[in-house]
This record gives structure tokens, sequence and C-alpha cells, in this order.
């Protein structure tokens, strides 16, 4: 990449309720297709062709069916410098942000019980 090409990255979420509860139910996925569209485009400041959408996040919105597609979506968008705006789900990123440590507790795990009792039983 040279110096005068530039990309942008953001990372957002993109609510489709409440503006979907007042479509009727076999509309709601295409509607919700056209609101990624437009918040994209608003948001990246392209026209709404020169918007491509990954395939993962087409699979995300359509994959409760045509009825029913998800509340809000996390996406991850990408714009070159020739104008075309790159649309990919962001949940890698997202992901990494919520790691949480598992407790560590102070009580034997069963599988540990269980190897003592065996070693018990072997020295008898």
């Amino acid at each position: 990449m040279s110096e005068h090409e530039k990309e942008t990255d953001v990372i957002e979420t993109i609510p489709f309720y409440p503006r979907l509860n007042s479509i009727p139910r076999n509309k709601r996925a295409p509607k919700a297709m056209r609101i990624l569209k437009e918040k994209v485009s608003r948001l990246m400041k392209v026209d709404l062709e020169n918007i491509l959408i990954d395939e993962e996040v087409n699979k995300k919105i359509w994959s409760r069916g045509i009825q029913k597609p998800p509340r809000k979506i996390d996406i991850r968008a990408i714009k070159a410098d020739d104008g075309v705006v790159d649309v990919y789900l962001a949940t890698d990123i997202l992901e990494s942000k919520a790691v949480v440590e598992a407790p560590v507790s102070s009580k034997p795990l069963e599988s540990d019980i269980d190897e003592d009792e065996e070693e018990e039983e072997e020295d008898e």
C-alpha cells in the first residue's frame, strides 16, 4: 500500500429493532439487510452500491430465517482508498475483549479424588 492509500476501519453495533417491529414478518430479513447497508453508508460516507457485505454477515442475519433476524449485529467495516467498503462480522474482536478467566476454587476436582482413591486401593 502506498502512502496516499488509506484504509478506515470501524467496529460498530447495528441495531435492527425497533425499526423491524412494524415490518411484516415475511419481509424482516431483507429489510434488515437494507438497514445494515443504510447504516454503513451513513457511517462510512459512501453510496449503497459501494458496500460489499461478507457472506458470514449474510448468514448471521438469515440464520433464524426470514421472520426473525437478530436484534442487533456487531460488524467491522473497512473502507479502502477506492471508496469500496467491506463489511465483516466483528465477533473475533469482541470475543477477545470479553475473555474472562475461570474462577480458581480450592476444592479438588472429582478426577483428583478418583486418582487418590485408586492409589489407596493399589496400596492395600
